[in-house]
């Protein structure tokens, strides 16, 4: 037994079967895009992460907070910035916990009126909050201070 011919019809000549969905040509192309943005995404990330910070996250940092209020009272740093002493930037920021215990280290840029300056503060967590370990600043002459201790380490070069 034989089967039938298929038939020659004109409306069925260059189509492709009813069944198969048309072909697509983008694959490449969305996989290669795929790995890129996989690739770059621990950069997008910390780019993201640090623009935020520097825009309003230090402004919400504990230690940072305790920083701006101690500058603002300090005698030591009133009499080596001057008055009206802000906080411009953090240069770095050191962050380490532990199961129970946190600490971190930042240096924190601040300006007043008499000059710029860089105070490093070494801080730890407690349960009321942060608690300064040491504060030192380094003045627009090049003294270093004790702010804590209300000391001067380091006195100016060519002063006595």
């Amino acid at each position: 037994m034989s089967l039938p011919a298929p038939s020659a019809s004109p409306s069925n000549s260059g189509a492709p079967p009813p069944g198969y969905p048309p072909k697509r040509g983008n694959g490449c192309l969305w996989g290669c895009l795929g790995v890129a943005l996989l690739l770059c995404l621990p950069m997008i990330l910390a780019a993201g992460y640090g623009s935020w910070f520097l825009w309003s996250g230090y402004k919400r940092d504990p230690v940072l907070r305790v920083v701006g209020e101690m500058i603002r009272h300090d005698g030591t740093a009133r009499m080596v910035l001057g008055e009206e002493i802000v906080i411009t930037g953090v240069q770095g920021g050191v962050f380490s916990w532990v199961q129970g215990a946190s600490r971190s280290a930042t240096l924190v840029e601040l300006e007043g009126s008499r000059g710029r300056g860089v105070l490093a503060v070494t801080a730890h967590r407690e349960v009321t909050g942060p608690k300064l370990d040491s504060a030192i600043l380094t003045g627009p002459d090049g003294g270093r201070h004790d702010l804590l201790r209300g000391a001067t380490l380091r006195a100016p070069d060519g002063s006595i």
